[in-house]
């Protein structure tokens, strides 16, 4: 950049060799800060907005992944665990209530069967009454 300068100013003959080389000193100069502040904004930009990982960030994402697996895995653990609980108590209760129904069936037929004789005996009762 500083040689590109130099040249360029070179074509301008009424100016001594002297002040050539301190225009070129001080373009080079503004020529290097400029760049050096585009390069310093254009990395602070990306630190801030880039999708650029520290390998740190990177180690610790990982970790944090892992974490995040092993509790999952935990909790679809416990949940199969409470299922198969919940379909226990589920079959013990519908064969709980089988037995109960299979109980108030037979209730029903002994109280139709007592109460079919019993209306029998009092209408043949009545029946010879009058």
């Amino acid at each position: 950049t500083v040689a590109y300068i130099f040249k360029g100013k070179s074509g301008q003959q009424h100016l001594p060799f002297q002040l050539k080389v301190m225009h070129t000193r001080i373009f080079g100069q503004f020529a290097v800060i400029g760049m050096l502040l585009t390069l310093m904004g254009f990395k602070q930009y990306m630190d801030a907005n880039g999708k650029f990982l520290t390998e740190a960030e990177a180690a610790e994402r990982v970790h944090e992944i892992d974490m995040a697996r092993e509790l999952l895995l935990q909790r679809v653990a416990h949940d199969r665990e409470v299922d198969e609980e919940r379909a226990k108590i589920i079959e013990r209760a519908q064969q709980a209530h089988e037995r109960a129904a299979a109980g108030v069936m037979e209730k029903k037929k002994s109280h139709t069967v007592t109460s079919i004789g019993m209306h029998g005996l009092g209408d043949d009762h009545i029946q010879k009454q009058h």
